[in-house]
Protein backbone atom coordinates (compact mmCIF):
# COMPACT_ATOMS: atom_id res chain seq x y z
CA UNK A 1 0.00 0.00 0.00
CA UNK A 2 2.42 2.16 0.70
CA UNK A 3 4.19 1.78 -2.53
CA UNK A 4 1.06 2.45 -4.12
CA UNK A 5 1.11 6.07 -2.39
CA UNK A 6 4.55 6.52 -3.63
CA UNK A 7 3.76 5.44 -6.87
CA UNK A 8 0.59 8.33 -6.98
CA UNK A 9 2.22 11.27 -5.27
CA UNK A 10 5.48 10.25 -7.99
CA UNK A 11 2.66 10.51 -10.90
CA UNK A 12 0.94 13.47 -9.26
CA UNK A 13 4.14 15.26 -9.28
CA UNK A 14 5.43 14.54 -12.92
CA UNK A 15 1.72 15.65 -13.89
CA UNK A 16 2.58 18.50 -12.13
CA UNK A 17 5.63 19.79 -13.87
CA UNK A 18 4.35 18.64 -17.30
CA UNK A 19 1.27 21.07 -16.81
CA UNK A 20 3.69 23.69 -15.39
CA UNK A 21 5.89 23.52 -18.43
CA UNK A 22 3.38 23.68 -20.89
CA UNK A 23 1.72 26.89 -19.70
CA UNK A 24 5.06 28.27 -18.80
CA UNK A 25 6.56 27.67 -22.87
CA UNK A 26 2.71 28.40 -24.60
CA UNK A 27 1.98 31.56 -22.21
CA UNK A 28 3.32 33.82 -24.62
CA UNK A 29 2.40 32.08 -27.66
CA UNK A 30 -1.22 32.86 -26.73
CA UNK A 31 -0.62 36.36 -25.57
CA UNK A 32 0.96 36.80 -28.67
CA UNK A 33 -2.32 35.70 -30.52
CA UNK A 34 -4.01 38.68 -29.46
CA UNK A 35 -2.17 41.27 -30.33
CA UNK A 36 -0.58 41.43 -33.98
CA UNK A 37 2.83 42.20 -34.37
CA UNK A 38 2.97 45.14 -37.28
CA UNK A 39 5.97 46.30 -39.18
CA UNK A 40 6.28 49.56 -41.46
CA UNK A 41 7.47 48.01 -44.02
CA UNK A 42 4.00 46.61 -44.68
CA UNK A 43 1.73 49.25 -43.52
CA UNK A 44 -0.70 50.37 -46.95
CA UNK A 45 -3.17 52.61 -45.97
CA UNK A 46 -2.16 55.40 -43.21
CA UNK A 47 -4.88 57.52 -41.30
CA UNK A 48 -3.60 60.84 -40.73
CA UNK A 49 -4.87 62.90 -37.94
CA UNK A 50 -5.73 66.19 -37.86
CA UNK A 51 -2.66 68.50 -37.04
CA UNK A 52 -1.65 72.58 -36.26
CA UNK A 53 -1.04 74.75 -39.40
CA UNK A 54 -2.84 72.00 -41.38
CA UNK A 55 0.32 69.79 -41.74
CA UNK A 56 -1.77 66.83 -42.06
CA UNK A 57 -2.86 68.16 -45.65
CA UNK A 58 0.59 68.63 -46.67
CA UNK A 59 1.59 65.23 -45.37
CA UNK A 60 -1.26 63.60 -47.29
CA UNK A 61 0.05 65.48 -50.36
CA UNK A 62 3.60 64.39 -49.91
CA UNK A 63 2.29 60.77 -49.47
CA UNK A 64 0.63 60.76 -52.68
CA UNK A 65 3.61 62.09 -54.25
CA UNK A 66 6.45 59.94 -52.74
CA UNK A 67 5.31 56.29 -52.14
CA UNK A 68 3.05 57.20 -55.84
CA UNK A 69 0.26 54.61 -54.85
CA UNK A 70 1.79 51.99 -53.09
CA UNK A 71 0.98 53.78 -49.92
CA UNK A 72 -2.35 55.55 -49.59
CA UNK A 73 -4.44 57.37 -47.36
CA UNK A 74 -7.75 56.55 -46.06
CA UNK A 75 -10.24 58.92 -44.93
CA UNK A 76 -11.74 56.53 -42.64
CA UNK A 77 -9.20 55.43 -39.22
CA UNK A 78 -11.17 51.56 -38.68
CA UNK A 79 -9.79 51.06 -42.61
CA UNK A 80 -6.09 51.92 -41.86
CA UNK A 81 -3.13 49.82 -41.28
CA UNK A 82 -1.35 52.63 -39.40
CA UNK A 83 -1.79 55.82 -37.82
CA UNK A 84 0.15 58.93 -38.70
CA UNK A 85 -0.12 61.52 -35.91
CA UNK A 86 1.75 64.49 -34.27
CA UNK A 87 3.85 64.56 -31.71
CA UNK A 88 3.29 67.53 -29.46
CA UNK A 89 2.63 69.84 -32.29
CA UNK A 90 1.62 72.62 -29.98
CA UNK A 91 4.93 73.25 -29.19
CA UNK A 92 6.15 72.64 -32.46
CA UNK A 93 6.79 75.72 -34.99
CA UNK A 94 6.15 76.57 -38.34
CA UNK A 95 10.32 75.39 -39.36
CA UNK A 96 10.13 71.98 -37.39
CA UNK A 97 7.86 69.09 -36.67
CA UNK A 98 7.96 66.01 -35.33
CA UNK A 99 5.54 63.02 -36.01
CA UNK A 100 4.94 59.30 -35.42
CA UNK A 101 3.09 56.32 -36.95
CA UNK A 102 1.72 54.23 -34.61
CA UNK A 103 -0.29 50.78 -35.04
CA UNK A 104 -4.33 51.17 -35.03
CA UNK A 105 -4.54 50.43 -31.19
CA UNK A 106 -2.29 53.01 -31.18
CA UNK A 107 0.27 51.16 -28.55
CA UNK A 108 3.12 50.39 -30.49
CA UNK A 109 5.26 53.53 -32.25
CA UNK A 110 6.31 51.97 -35.70
CA UNK A 111 8.11 55.08 -36.55
CA UNK A 112 8.81 58.29 -35.61
CA UNK A 113 10.76 61.33 -37.55
CA UNK A 114 11.26 64.70 -37.22
CA UNK A 115 12.10 67.61 -39.82
CA UNK A 116 12.65 71.31 -40.73
CA UNK A 117 12.06 73.17 -43.83
CA UNK A 118 15.46 74.16 -44.11
CA UNK A 119 16.65 73.56 -47.79
CA UNK A 120 19.63 71.63 -48.12
CA UNK A 121 20.36 73.19 -51.54
CA UNK A 122 20.64 76.23 -49.88
CA UNK A 123 22.71 75.17 -47.25
CA UNK A 124 20.06 75.96 -44.80
CA UNK A 125 19.52 79.43 -45.37
CA UNK A 126 15.99 79.58 -46.89
CA UNK A 127 13.23 78.55 -45.62
CA UNK A 128 10.58 76.09 -47.63
CA UNK A 129 7.43 76.14 -45.12
CA UNK A 130 5.20 73.18 -43.77
CA UNK A 131 5.08 71.70 -47.71
CA UNK A 132 9.05 71.59 -47.16
CA UNK A 133 8.76 69.86 -43.55
CA UNK A 134 5.89 67.36 -45.01
CA UNK A 135 8.54 65.97 -48.08
CA UNK A 136 11.39 65.52 -45.72
CA UNK A 137 8.91 64.10 -43.10
CA UNK A 138 7.81 61.58 -45.77
CA UNK A 139 11.16 61.18 -47.39
CA UNK A 140 12.15 59.69 -44.23
CA UNK A 141 9.29 57.30 -43.41
CA UNK A 142 9.69 56.22 -47.20
CA UNK A 143 13.32 54.77 -46.29
CA UNK A 144 12.20 53.54 -42.88
CA UNK A 145 9.68 51.53 -45.07
CA UNK A 146 12.13 50.27 -47.64
CA UNK A 147 14.56 48.80 -45.66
Amino acid sequence: MRDNVQSRRRFLSLLATVVFAKVVVLSPVVRGQGQKQILVSNVRKIYIEKMANNLDQYLASSISSKFKGTVTVVLNKGDADAILRGVNIGAQTSVQATVELVDPSEKQVLWSGTAGDRSMATLGITHGGLQKIAGHLMDQMHKAMVH
